[in-house]
This record gives structure tokens, sequence and C-alpha cells, in this order.
């Protein structure tokens, strides 16, 4: 009986095992017969993977050389979990831990989590100098062990990061470029076809344990780079006059534009808010707008001089024409308009710039004509596309002269009713420092392969001759009265002495200027209280090679929001800064009487300030030293034990510098130290 039990149970056994065999010749044999696309890809993946190499992103540079926005080489860590044991991969985990900056443990957890994976990245953004001793590690624990696996454990892959060294600077002409390589504004979107490399793709092919055999070391061509007319230390005197507009009187934002006279080159470019764009935590669309190009506005009284300029040119006015007030109130055809200066019965043209009339320039207007005002207006390059080679440039708004009303054309005359960007004032201005020749402005000089071959050279462009030598002589006349803080002989000033832009003045050098205080429209009408601020100008006067433009976006702090106010102190500050970049000398009759000392006591002499020690950090990185206060002869010493390349700028002591101290730099980058 138990016999028989034993042989059915051996009967069904050997049955079972009879039918699995089958099935699997079964299956083995349709594997092997017919074909599955599913399991070939999964072998095939098993010995070759694609892979995509993308060409390192050109460089965008400033005018002389130097590093605007660049592209770093990094690596990305990566481990294989199938070639690890679990006490090796505990090993891997703590060697990996300081130098990516993870716990351990958590290192561990996500090697263990799952050891049939082959490729888990660690970490990104790792210098090549974090990666050697993880290298020489790896290395020597496969030679003790004689284990070649842990050759292949650990293994890294070679990206790029874009890098900006000025950080905020110019940070919304650059614009930036995502972690996922997207260019997403400036200067890097609409240039990306130029600065972007091409992207080469190859086979990574692997033995049968899973080792790759193919190099990873390709190379896909580099993007070309980018040659900017910024002025690398210009662009940082505007930045720093801009933030201490911001400081001074809370406004809502601060744009300024410093641009080439004679070639339309935009040397300098700032606005705020701004941000950073190496941290991409904090971004806003607001914060990376160049609003100097994409936003306009009703620019007030700087468009004053532009409507002088027309009638001069016409032969409607002279410098010497008067004109009736009105007792500050004029009636005119849909409308009334006063004026804010010293109470007189009429004012001269020279008067009228001087003091910033409105209903003066309103009757020079309406005594030249709508068609004709508006004309000089296009031809200045308001109305219309400024000629800068990038998209969705802001145009501006000027009313149509054939439907014009009298009160409208009033209101055009000193800068309500129209509007137009900060970036169009500059080269309206410019053109009166460049004879009455307008230029296109121009922001790229060159292209250049990655051999710094030009691939395209962009030259000045003249757009047209606006007005005559004689009259953009006459206007700039007119306007340095502006800034003028001595008192002139005049009948009836009654000790009004003082322009509205005396606070433009650079000690030293003839400013021509014109500020701009208009009424900010908001969504229910003109604003009683906000304001934009302005002020526009040329230096040096006699003989123009820059053109400012400063523009203050609601002011907050104060008990004045004029132009002459809030943006002539940046207009000097960048002017003064210009002047000793240029190497153009103060001239002797414009410097201020410097006071004959009375006191007879020799001052106590300050005591020595001692040149720093060189200091390294736990990398080798050199730290930059603290030079505030060191003789020129001192910093110099300083630096260039370190094999710094040095950057001077001034005479006396060190007052600012940059990189600032305590950040770490290698032997021949460059530090900029200013001294006064």
């Amino acid at each position: 009986m138990l016999r028989s039990r034993s042989a059915v149970r051996s009967q069904i056994l050997g049955g079972l095992l009879t039918l699995g065999m089958f099935a699997l010749i079964i299956r083995g044999s349709a594997i092997m017969l017919f074909p599955d696309p599913q399991l070939e890809n999964k072998a095939k993946n098993q010995f070759k993977r694609a892979q995509k190499i993308e060409g390192r992103r050109g460089d965008i540079l400033s005018r002389d050389g130097e590093f605007l926005a660049t592209s770093v080489k990094i690596k990305s860590l990566h481990v294989d979990p199938s070639r690890l044991d679990e006490p090796t991969a505990r090993l891997v985990a703590e060697q990996v831990a300081p130098v990516i900056g993870r716990p351990a443990k958590e290192i561990l957890s996500e090697i263990l989590q799952d050891m049939n994976r082959q490729d888990v990245r660690l970490a990104l953004d790792l210098l090549p100098e974090q990666i050697a001793p993880l290298r020489i590690w790896i290395e020597d624990l496969a030679s003790k062990r004689d284990e070649q696996d842990l050759k292949v454990a650990l293994f890294t892959r070679t990206s790029y990061r874009r890098f900006y060294p000025g950080q905020g600077d110019a940070a919304s002409v650059l614009g930036l470029v995502g972690r996922t390589g997207t260019a997403l504004a400036g200067v890097e979107r609409f240039y990306n076809r130029q600065l972007d490399g091409e992207t080469y793709k190859f086979v990574q092919w692997r033995d049968r344990k899973g080792r790759r055999i193919t190099p990873d070391d390709h190379h896909a061509r580099p993007g070309n780079d980018v040659l900017l007319t910024i002025d690398r230390r210009l662009q940082r005197a505007t930045e720093a006059a801009v933030d201490d507009v911001m400081v001074n009187y809370e406004p809502v934002g601060v744009q300024a534009v410093v641009m080439d006279v004679q070639t339309g080159e935009i040397l300098a470019m700032a606005n705020r808010p701004t941000h950073n764009p190496n941290d991409l935590r904090a971004l806003s669309q607001a914060a990376f707008r160049n609003q100097t190009v994409f936003d306009a506005f009703e620019p007030g009284s700087v468009f004053k001089p532009f409507i002088v300029a027309a009638a001069l040119e016409e032969k409607e006015i002279t410098p010497e024409t008067e004109f009736f007030l009105e007792g500050n109130r004029w009636v005119i055809r849909g409308g009334a308009i006063r004026d804010d200066h010293p109470k007189r019965a009429s004012l001269s043209v020279t008067e009228i710039i001087k003091y910033s009339s409105n209903i003066g320039t309103a009757k020079i207007a309406t005594q030249t004509g709508a068609e004709t005002i508006v004309d000089y207006l296009h031809g200045f390059g308001f109305g219309r596309d400024p000629g800068l080679d990038l998209p969705n440039v802001a145009t501006g708004t000027i009313r149509d002269p054939k439907r014009i009303k009298p009160i409208e054309l009033a209101t055009t005359a000193y800068g309500h009713g129209v509007s137009a960007s900060t970036l169009q004032l500059a080269s309206a201005v410019a053109t009166l420092g460049n004879k009455g020749v307008r230029m296109n402005p121009l922001l790229v000089r060159e292209i250049r392969d990655a051999n710094g071959t030009p691939v395209e050279i962009f030259r000045p462009k003249v757009d047209r001759q606006v007005i005559s030598e004689e009259t953009a002589s006459r206007v700039l006349e007119m306007m340095v009265e502006v800034t003028r803080k001595e008192c002139w002989q005049d009948r009836a000033v009654h000790g009004q002495c003082k322009g509205t832009g005396t606070r433009a003045a650079v000690p030293g050098h003839q400013v021509a200027g014109k500020t701009g205080t208009a009424n900010k429209y908001m969504s229910t009408g003109y604003s009683d209280t906000e304001r934009i601020s302005s002020f526009i100008g040329l230096i040096p006067a006699n003989d123009p090679k820059l053109a400012i433009v400063v523009v203050v976006d609601g002011p907050t702090i104060g008990p004045s929001k004029s132009g002459g106010i809030v943006a002539a102190p940046a207009f000097a500050s960048i002017g003064r800064h210009a002047m000793r970049q240029l190497g153009i000398p103060a001239e002797p009759s414009l410097l201020s009487p410097q006071p004959v000392p009375t006191a007879t006591v020799k001052p106590k002499e300050a005591p020595p300030v001692v040149a720093p020690e060189l200091r390294w950090d736990q990398t080798s990185h050199l730290l930059v030293p603290d030079l505030a206060g060191l003789s020129m002869r001192d910093a110099l010493v300083t630096l260039q034990g370190a094999g710094l390349d040095i950057r001077l700028e001034g005479t006396g002591r060190v007052v600012q510098q940059s990189p600032n101290p305590g950040r770490p730099i290698r032997p021949g980058q460059p530090v900029e130290v200013v001294l006064q």
C-alpha cells in the first residue's frame, strides 16, 4: 500500500517535471527562433548605451576681453552598486561623504536601495580637485583587495556649469542659463545659436560584466564667444551708483545707461531690481528683465532739449528769444499747464532749459508746429525701433501729428503723453553730443570662434544727421547752464542762480544735462505722489565723450522727488569715475579753490597700516587678503607674492577691492584695486 502511494507520487512529480521541461523547451525555442523586440532591447542595453555630449558653451566677454559669463567644467559623481558588497559600499559612503557634503548614512542607504542598479548619481557640480582624492583612494583600495571591479564602481561624468564672475554686474544684460542648459533671457538667449556648442552622440559599449569599454573622453565642438561693448570697470561704477540710489531713496527701480557718443556703443547698462545669475534658487521675472531696453515710460522734462533743438534747426527761435509765461498758468484749448520755476514775466530759451519751464517749452512746440516737432523726435529715435540688435525692444509712443490736439502737443513738449525707453533717451542725448549725428546703439562688437578668430564683426552704424552741428552746439551750451552752480547777472532773476541739475556737476569737468520729473501714470490716471525722476547728460560738455542717463522709478524717501535731487547725483558719480578711467584731466578753472589751512599745529600722523599676511584654506586655495587702507606699494608687495594678476586704478590708499577679502582665488586670477 505504501509502495503504491509512493509510486503515484513519483509519477505525479515526474509528470510535473516533464511538463516543466516541455514548457522551458517551448519558451526557449520561442526565444531563440522568434524575434522579440523587448528582449532584444534589453540585451542591447546590457552591452551598449547611447550617450550625448554637449560642447562647451561660448563665453561672453567685455570689450577688454574679461569674462562676463563663462562655462566651468564640473564633474558629477556616480556609483555602480552592482559591483559593491555591503561592507565595501559602507567604506565608499564614508569616504565620499566629506567630499560631497552629505551624511554617510544617507549615501549608504541610496546605494543599498537597489544593488542591481549600475548607475546612481551621488553629487553634482564637483570640481576636478574634489574628485582627485577619491580616485587615489579607490585605486589604493582596489590594489590592496585585488578587486579590479572597484576601479569602475565610482566614476564621474563631465558637464559644464554657467558661471558669472561679476555676479550681479550687468545681470539683466547678460541674461542667464538654467540648470538644464536652456538660455532664459538677455544676450544668452538672443545669441544662443552662436553661444551654444554642438551636441555629439556616441554609443558606449560594455563588456559582459558591464564594464565600460568605450572611453568617456569624447569632445564636441564648443560654441562661439560673444564680445560685448560693455566696459567692465565702468559697468561696476554704474552698478555702485544705482545701488546708492536704491539705498538713499528706496525707489521701485533704477535704470542707467552709459553710451559712447561717437560710436553708439553701450559701455554700461544697469537695472534695479536685479539678481545674481549664479544663484538660480530665488529668481523673478522682474529681476532679470532689462528694463532699460524693453520698458518705456513718460520721460518728463528731459524731452525739452529735443524740442528746442527742433525749433532752433527750423530757425523758429534763437537762444535769446523770450517767451511770455502767462503768470505761470497757460490756458490752452483742451486744458491748462503750469510752471514751478521762480515767478517771472518771461524767460529766454536758454532760461527755459535752465529752469525747466513747461509753459516756455510748450509755446516753442506750438510755434514750431506738430508735424515738424514729431518729425524731429522721430529723427532723435523716439517712437521707432532704436536700432539695437535685440528682439522686442521698446519703441515708445508719440502721437500722430495729424490728430494731435493743442493741449497734447503742449504736454508732449515736456514729456507727458509720450513714452520712451532709457536706451532711446541715451541715444538721443548722444546725438546732441555727436554734432547732431545719431548712431544706432551697439551692444555686441564681435562673435569669435573657440580659437579667437572673428566670425562676425559689428561696426558702428550711422542712422542719420538729425540736426546741424551748430544747432547741437547751441543746445549743449543751454544744457550746461542746467548744472552750473555759480550765479550770473540777470536783470530779473532776483537771486535765483542755480539750474535744476547742479547736483550733477563733476568737479573739473563741464557737464551738459537736463533734469526730468514726471507724474507717474497709474491705472486710475496720473498719480499726485508717484514720480519718475531722471537726468540725461553729456560729459565733458566742451568735447562730449559719454552720454549718461539715470532714471529712478518711484523714489519714496526725501523731501523732493525731482530728477535734480534723486537722479543727478548718480550721474555725477558715474561721470567722475568715467573721467578718471578715460584719463581726461580736470580743468583747473572748473575746480573749487582749496581752503587755506589756518591751523599751525601739525596733525597727528595716522598709524601705519600693516600689510596682511597671505593665508590659504583647507583646499589649498589662496584667500584674498584685506587690502583696505594699504598704500599702492604695500598692496603690490602683498599681491605680487601670491602670483595674482593685479589691476590698479587711482592713487593714494586702497578704498575698494574685488574679489572681496576672504574669497578663495587661484594664482593668475585678476584682483582689482581702487585707490583714492
